[in-house]
């Protein structure tokens, strides 16, 4: 019988939850949702008279509509202080063991610190990937659900899980590789709670409201209909105590013997298979372990490159010498600690005496590997505390690549090793490649480092500002703030040529925190002015938008500035959008109550998913310049942009078309229905000088000012 709230029910409850977490949720063989969870919510619904919709979808997902505002109620949430600031949960109602599971052939793992150097497969949001980066484990690889990791350890692509135990028994049997995998320990227990949006006190009394109504007999039938009998051990227990009574004193001791003796002969064993491939000092993987891995990563082509940085420190003797070998081994555990901070790593090794090793796995440009070196000189350099003093020691690093460099971890190595021999001959405190064409390049953008430092501390950046033009009134309706960099070395650069090397050396932050501050100020004097109508978009590169300052960057540079917030409009590439989306989905949502404007830069050359455009606050789609080429002739090319128009408009976003360069384009998008353009045949990008004199003398536009002509722009377009 349905039971009247104090205040008035919904008429319905969305709830999420992870679909493959046996005995609780999981899909049956008839692809429909099974398990205690099912049978309790229907009881809940049954008790409340509220219609429950129960979701299950993978784990990410559930988190991600909970807070997206796409779900009411999540299920099987743990309690972590990451997720505090997130949510509201109920009373706990379950606890749960989560164990590391690793693979029969690989031993030594007996607690978290012995996973340092191994990749770790996890479900995509739980939170065991909490647990582990708070022990210091970076490598870890996400997978959508349990089936997708079970399948992947099939496949080798990993080799150490971290699981929930009840899901765990059940896919290891279920797949065949309980044979295979082996619990070696408990990493953590925690216990389920329901969670709801922070501060949806309403919709978290109503769950606990009508979870109290059902009653403790209902509760003992659906563990008993999803969890089995409880075996009682109480009569056994008693006949156990009587035997040992009989067997006597001597009994019992010889007993205790046999067992002490058997646990340390496997603690022994476990020590010493472990140390077969891994460094006693650091326990981290040694020579053997680290080919193999490598060797792994060829052969199951888990990048589209490897990088083999060796790394030795310089001078070490003189360390041992003038302190001792117990604070040289200390120093040595720091440093690997250190690296195994860096990103992307897919094995921190220790070769013996001063040498450690970094593998990179992945889509790794050449910029990315110097960066990367460049960082590890970094972290090395950083200076070793040690009773009220400071060691400072440097690093020479060499480095091979796979496919260039060799086939097999042994050849990387070997090439490493003479590539790290040439950096200590020229000088000590730097890095080399074993392919000296590629050194070169690194020098280059090393060199090109150097310079954007310098461009930062000296002012060299600068914003061009090119216009956008209402299509059906030709009124000027604002900017977008384009960067360029005054070099002394190479003139005028296009952000194409040095972004990409600022975001790998940890640059791109003040270079995009300079941009936004440079172009809100801008605008706030516009707005001065009397252009009160011009909006300002601003482009945010794919690490800057997946910063974890972002909300607080953009909404300083508003505050400082005074710029109103519905002026600026913020870039996005589709690419940073799906790669960075849940995480930042909050921060977008929250810059968007500001009064901020969201635009795909580009839409059409990345993914193109409807999804994200629904899930985001997208309001303006931007057609890149690719499209326009043959409008409004080429065939193909008018029914994409017709297409691309029409799906915005219905979505209700307006479309900019940049590229806009004749005539005939102009009058194409406007009959099409596009809502602004961009382009030379408007106007270049200008200095803010050349803007505010051009929008004074009437908006003049094809812009006919021979000094900004197509061809003496070419170059900073």
């Amino acid at each position: 019988m349905a039971v009247a709230f104090a205040h008035a029910a919904p008429a319905s409850l969305r709830v999420v939850s992870d679909d493959n977490y046996p005995p609780y949720l999981f899909i049956g063989p008839d692809h429909q949702p099974r398990g205690y969870l099912v049978d309790e919510w229907k009881l809940w619904e049954k008790k409340t008279g509220v219609h429950v919709e129960l979701v299950p979808t993978d784990w990410a997902n559930a988190q991600s509509m909970l807070l997206d505002g796409q779900a009411d109620v999540i299920e099987m949430l743990f309690q972590t202080p990451e997720r505090a600031p997130l949510y509201d949960f109920s009373a706990p109602y379950a606890k749960v063991s989560v164990g590391i599971y690793v693979d029969t052939t690989i031993s030594g793992i007996d607690d978290v610190d012995a996973l340092r150097g191994f990749e770790v497969g996890v479900e995509r949001g739980d939170a065991c990937v909490e647990h582990l980066k708070e022990h210091g484990i970076s490598a870890i690889k996400l997978y959508r659900g349990y089936n997708e990791m079970i399948e992947a350890v099939h496949k080798r692509d990993v080799r150490i899980l971290c699981m929930d135990d009840y899901p765990a028994n059940y896919y290891l049997y279920k797949n065949g590789a309980d044979t295979e995998f082996k619990r070696v320990f408990e990493f953590y227990s925690g216990q389920f709670h329901r969670g709801v949006r922070k501060g949806d006190a309403a919709t978290l009394a109503l769950v606990d409201n009508g979870m109290r109504l059902i009653t403790r007999e209902e509760r003992d039938e659906l563990r008993r209909k999803w969890m089995g009998h409880p075996v009682n051990f109480t009569p056994y227990t008693q006949l156990f105590a009587y035997a040992l009574a009989v067997a006597g004193a001597a009994g019992i001791a010889l007993a205790i013997w046999v067992f002490t003796l058997r646990r340390a002969v496997e603690r022994r064993t476990r020590d010493l298979g472990f140390l077969v491939y891994h460094d006693p000092l650091t326990r981290l993987p040694n020579r053997a372990l680290l080919i193999d891995r490598i060797d792994q990563a060829i052969r199951h082509k888990e990048g589209a490159r490897l990088a083999l940085f060796l790394i030795g420190l310089d001078h070490f003797k003189r360390v041992n010498e003038s302190v001792g070998h117990e604070v040289g081994d200390q120093l040595i555990k720091d440093m690997a600690e250190r690296l195994l901070g860096i990103e992307q790593a897919h094995t921190v090794a220790r070769l013996g005496g001063d040498t450690l090793a970094v593998a990179l796995v992945g889509t790794l440009e050449t910029a990315t590997i110097t960066a990367a070196a460049e960082r590890m000189l970094r972290l090395v350099g950083k200076g070793f505390a040690w009773q009220g003093r400071t060691i400072f020691v440097s690093a020479s690093i060499g480095i091979s690549t796979w496919p260039a460099d060799g086939d097999d971890g042994a050849t990387l190595l070997k090439h490493a090793d003479a590539a790290l021999g040439l950096a200590k001959r020229e000088g000590r405190a730097r890095f080399r490649f074993y392919n000296t064409s590629l050194t070169s390049e690194a020098q280059g953008l090393l060199d090109l480092g150097e310079g954007l430092r310098r461009a930062l501390q000296r002012d060299q950046f600068l914003l061009l500002y090119q216009p956008q033009v209402d299509l059906r009134t030709g009124r000027v309706v604002g900017v977008e703030a384009l960067l360029r960099w005054r070099s002394d070395a190479y003139g005028l650069v296009s952000p194409d040529r040095f972004i990409p090397y600022a975001e790998e050396a940890g640059l791109i932050g003040a270079i995009g925190d300079w941009v936004l501050q440079e172009a809100c100020h801008r605008g706030a004097q516009w707005v001065r002015r009397g252009w009160s109508g011009l909006h300002m978009a601003v482009n945010l590169s794919p690490r800057q938008f997946g910063s974890f300052n972002l909300f607080e960057q953009v909404s300083d540079a508003l505050g400082s500035s005074g710029l109103p917030p519905h002026l600026l409009e913020l870039e996005i590439t589709e690419g940073s959008l799906l790669q960075h989306g849940p995480a930042v989905s909050s921060v977008l949502s929250r810059l968007r109550a500001l009064g901020l404007s969201f635009a795909i830069d580009d839409f059409g050359t990345g993914y193109s998913s409807l999804a994200y455009l629904n899930r985001f606050p997208i309001q303006v789609l931007k057609i890149d310049r690719s499209f326009l080429i043959g409008l409004p002739d080429d065939a193909r090319a008018v029914t994409l942009t017709s297409t691309i128009i029409a799906m915005a408009r219905n979505m209700n976003m307006r479309v900019l078309a940049e590229g806009v360069e004749t005539e005939a384009q102009w009058n194409f998008l406007r009959d099409a229905g596009c809502d602004c353009a961009q382009g030379w045949y408007i106007g270049p990008p200008m200095s803010a000088t050349q803007f505010e004199d051009w929008i004074s003398r009437g908006a003049p536009f094809p812009y006919s000012d021979g000094l900004y002509s197509q061809t003496s722009e070419n170059g900073i377009r």
